[in-house]
């Protein structure tokens, strides 16, 4: 049985992304396919906020995703199955890794997505919008693995969270990035004051505090604080 309380969360993160649009090859009944930038390695993060805690930055080490297979995709046996909705809804499907219809290809500078739009409605909808230039934002959700992320000091003694390993579940053009930063999409708080004393004390030469003892029951606090976090670089 699986362990939702301790489950890695879902976690969301929106950016400006030129989305781009061009013509299906001749033979497809697909609209037209969709290109854009899902994840950008090694830029900070405009300032993230804590409500309880205080503030912090963070970057996708180019290295959180893996080694690119043989062609620069994706490696599909680590991230098993990876699908594309427009908006992060389930209700407008894209395409998914397994059917071919999403690709992923991993590159120095972040992964690239490319989609096969479906000839529905929806999809024949969002190829007109995406040829207007309505698209200009992507968005990824993902899980950080056990150990994969690191904190330290950046410029004014500011906290960066640095992602080191992550496992990503699915790609979106988004329209409005205003829409992901007021929803309650991500349960997931930071003790930014204990990750301060822990950098202080390794600054310092000292042993680092003991973490307080943990529980999976999420407190009135951690239930208030559910939200998505947007990422805009």
């Amino acid at each position: 049985m699986t362990d939702h309380a301790s489950a890695p969360t879902v976690e969301r993160r929106t950016f400006a992304s030129e989305v781009t649009f061009r013509a299906a090859p001749e033979g497809s009944d697909s609209p037209g396919i969709l290109t854009g930038r899902a994840i950008a390695f090694n830029s900070s993060s405009r300032t993230l906020y804590d409500w309880w805690y205080g503030e912090f930055t963070e970057q996708i080490d180019p290295r959180a995703l893996g080694e690119p297979t043989a062609d620069g995709g994706l490696d599909l046996t680590e991230h098993v199955r990876v699908i594309a909705r427009t908006n992060h809804n389930s209700d407008y499907l894209l395409g998914v890794t397994d059917a071919g219809t999403l690709r992923l290809f991993l590159g120095d500078e972040g992964v690239d997505y490319e989609i096969d739009l479906p000839n529905t409605t929806y999809g024949r909808d969002l190829a007109v919008s995406a040829r207007r230039g309505d698209y200009r934002y992507s968005s990824f959700a993902f899980r950080v693995l056990p150990d994969g992320e690191q904190w330290s000091y950046g410029e004014n003694d500011q906290l960066v969270r640095r992602i080191t390993g992550l496992r990503l579940i699915d790609v979106a053009p988004v329209a409005d990035p205003a829409y992901w930063a007021s929803s309650a999409e991500m349960l997931r708080s930071f003790d930014l004051s204990a990750i301060r004393a822990r950098l202080d004390a390794e600054r310092a030469g000292a042993d680092a505090p003991e973490p307080a003892p943990t529980n999976n029951t999420p407190d009135y606090r951690t239930l208030i604080r559910a939200r998505e976090i947007e990422l805009t670089l």
